[in-house]
């Protein structure tokens, strides 16, 4: 199957004139109006995106559900449910948020490793779409819950296909050694066991097997996996209806991902013939180059054989370089003149850690105090990984949609800092 041709992928952020856009905004501007560090999402890049998903994906009419995890702000949430897109979300604040932002509670796929009985009980009140199982204490108190409530619940069981997804460790989900889904054998044992149960209503199959994937032979080898135990399960007298192949497209960084097209062309003749419902869960791929982190100079100092660039970002809030190696293009927001000398650089924050870093060995023009930098891909696992460590209150979100930019969230004060705690010495 040869993969469609579409035109490439949006870019939200490019220089004008030699200053960085936002879509039509100047991204200096909105420095200056919202402070820095800020984060700058465009609303048309997500949009592309979706559309290139739904398109892709087109033969199998699969549903796109959005990964709350990657970036779980209220307005992005909004956007999505306004384009029709469904929410995979992984806890009950999640689910708040969803709920929160208008999302139709039928609409959500309720997933996580460890699910609390407290956050079933309000995913079932509020009539959750679909409950993603991934152990046997997990489905014995979801029947029970049910059960005792007079509800029925319809649920997919994860598996554990055990493929290599060829990314970081740190967010390969598909090995044995992996603490997510099940093994298939496991998932028959429990189809068995609760055969009978009124009050479960078994729907099919989940499987993910890891994020950032960038070749699409591991997406088929994924495919064919499940495919083979959909085909067993239904041999077994198991109705099977639907199949929720997750995510894991990678976004770019510092390399060209394989375009969307060529992941589906990988994926859609393995799973069309089993005439299933079709779920897809992107979150990265969606809003990773929809956004970037805004960060300004304070000084830059000499080390041994490199400028350390210190800025008023940090790894408190963008964690990814320090916690996954993570390569994120980094551009000056207003072009250097011609000529201009050049660096070797990291980029660091002020945060009291050796690992409080943002990029590392780049070819710079020499930046100066004062001015603005721009990390790039930085909408996904940016702000929704973000902490107060070092007491720093987490930055502001702005969202441009054309030629007009939205405070999404504004920047915390020392009172939202400090207001929760108590027990002070009266």
């Amino acid at each position: 199957m040869n993969a469609p041709s579409r035109p490439p992928p949006f870019r939200a952020f490019e220089p004008v004139d030699g200053r960085l856009r936002a879509e039509s905004v100047d991204v200096e501007a909105l420095a200056a109006r919202h402070g820095t560090p800020l984060y700058v999402y465009s609303a048309r890049a997500v949009r592309d995106r979706l559309a290139r998903v739904r398109a892709a994906y087109a033969p199998l009419a699969a549903d796109v559900h959005y990964s709350v995890k990657a970036n779980s702000n209220l307005a992005l949430l909004a956007l999505l449910d306004h384009e029709r897109a469904g929410f995979d979300v992984v806890s009950g604040g999640e689910i708040e948020r969803c709920v929160r932002a208008g999302v139709a509670p039928s609409r959500l796929v309720f997933a996580g490793v460890g699910k609390t009985e407290e956050e079933l009980v309000r995913a079932l009140a509020l009539g959750v779409g679909l409950f993603d199982v991934e152990s046997a204490d997990e489905l014995a108190d979801l029947a029970r819950l049910c059960a005792a409530r007079g509800v029925r619940a319809r649920y997919a069981l994860r598996l554990n296909p055990d493929v290599d997804a060829g990314t970081h460790e740190y967010v390969t989900t598909g090995l044995r050694r992996n603490k997510f889904g099940l093994p298939f054998e496991e998932a028959l044992a429990l189809l068995r066991r609760h055969a009978g149960d009124a009050a479960l209503d078994f729907r099919g199959f989940h499987v993910h097997f890891g994020s950032q994937v960038t070749d699409p032979a591991r997406f088929r080898a994924a495919a064919e996996v499940v495919a083979g135990r959909v085909v067993a399960a239904r041999d077994a007298g198991f109705a099977v209806h639907l199949l929720n192949l997750g995510g894991g497209f990678a976004a770019r960084y510092d390399q060209e991902p394989p375009p969307i097209e060529e992941v589906a062309a990988a994926v859609v003749p393995v799973v069309a013939p089993l005439k299933l419902e079709v779920l897809l869960e992107p979150g990265r791929y969606l809003v990773a180059e929809a956004g970037i982190l805004v960060t300004r100079v304070l000084t830059v100092k000499e080390g041994d054989g490199v400028a350390f660039v210190v800025v008023d970002a940090a790894m408190n809030d963008l964690i990814r370089p320090a916690l996954y190696d993570a390569v994120h293009p980094v551009t000056p927001v207003r072009a250097a003149p011609a000529g201009a000398a050049r660096v070797r650089a990291d980029v660091v924050g002020p945060v009291c850690e050796s690992g409080d870093f943002l990029a590392r060995g780049l070819d710079l023009p020499r930046p100066a105090r004062g001015d603005l930098m721009a990390i790039g891909s930085a909408g996904a696992y940016g702000f929704s990984m973000a902490s107060q460590y070092n007491s720093r209150r987490r930055a502001a979100e702005v969202l441009v949609d054309g030629a007009r930019a939205r405070l999404i969230r504004r920047r915390e004060t020392s009172d939202d800092l400090l207001g929760p705690e108590s027990g002070l010495p009266e």
